[in-house]
Formats: structure tokens, sequence, C-alpha cells
């Protein structure tokens, strides 16, 4: 029997400036990194750091610049795939992948990024979800009760934290030429 990915992935929301979005995929074998929990309202990149100790967690990431990005909600759903891609291809006998993203997904970027994962060498069962890192609470009320703490599992959290690092050390995306995290292709980098 084959084993399950599991995949968290979150974008650094700044497509379109001098940048670029990035696009951020965190992939694990341990379940435990997709079980739904609160996280701080905080990043914590020595917790990621700590994180990427185990052997059987890794990421990818690429990025996004052109100005036609900025408006699209559907750049991580779009995106993602080829992260997925690039990492099936350092590993073996995975059967099924659970891919968690932040923020909204509809219906057919949902159906379409599950396709995409099927066609994958091996794969046969695609579980898809996403989470809202922040919400509101109660939406009768009249006062705005935000949710300060994330819930969603660790692997959107990680990410989060990772594609948040790179925008913010990486400005004028030089360091990252040789870096062997990076995907390039097709409309990336």
């Amino acid at each position: 029997m084959g084993k399950t990915l599991y995949v968290g992935g979150d974008d650094s929301n700044h497509a379109g400036d001098s940048t670029g979005e990035f696009i951020v995929a965190c992939f694990s074998f341990n379940r435990d990194d997709s079980i739904v929990r609160p996280w701080p309202n905080t990043r914590n990149y020595s917790l990621f750091q700590a994180w990427m100790r185990s052997p059987e967690r890794d990421y990818r990431f690429t990025v996004r610049k052109a100005e036609q990005y900025r408006k699209s909600g559907l750049n991580l759903p779009i995106v993602l795939p080829c992260l997925i891609s690039d990492f099936l291809e350092t590993t073996e006998d995975v059967e099924q992948v659970n891919v968690y993203l932040d923020g909204a997904l509809n219906g057919d970027a949902k159906h379409q990024l599950r396709e995409e994962c099927l066609t994958f060498p091996g794969v046969k069962h695609v579980v898809i979800d996403n989470f809202l890192k922040k919400r509101q609470l109660d939406r009768r009320s009249a006062r705005k009760c935000i949710q300060k703490r994330p819930l969603c599992p660790r692997l959107v959290y990680m990410a989060d934290v990772v594609a948040n690092h790179l925008y913010f050390t990486n400005k004028g995306l030089i360091n990252l030429i040789n870096d062997k995290k990076l995907v390039r292709g097709n409309g990336l980098f």
C-alpha cells in the first residue's frame, strides 16, 4: 500500500509588486501535520526551522511576478500542482495526496486541482480542503469579532511562515537563483 503525502500551501499576497508573489508548498508524510488546530497570529520562523529537521518534511516554492497575478485569487491552486509534481520526483510510492490551502477556494478550482493531482504517477486518491486564517466568528453580531488565531493544519501555518519569510528576506530575488527549493517553469520565476 502506498504512502499518503500531506501538502500545505500558502502565498505571500504580494503578486504584482516588484518582488512578486511567493507561493509555497510544505510537504510531510507525518499525519500529525495535517491535524487542524489553532496557531498563533504571529509567524515563528525558528519553529519552521525545527520542523524541517525531520527527514519526512520538505518544501518547495516559486515566484509569480506579473501584474496580471495581483488580483487573482487563484495563484495558489493554479501553481500548487507544479510544486507538488516537483516534490514527487524525489519520492516513491505516494498513493494519496491530501492538499490543504490557505484562503477561499471555489468548487471549480478545487475540482481542477484534484484532477491535476490525479495525473501524478501512482496517485489514486486526492483530498482537497481550504482554510481561512482570518474569519468573522459571528456574522449576526453587530460587532465584528475576527478570529485572531488561525485554525488550520500545521502544514498551512508552516507554508505561511515560509512565504512571509521568503518575501521579506529576498526583496531583490538575486539570492533565490540557486535555491534548490525554487521551482521554475511555465509562468513561474
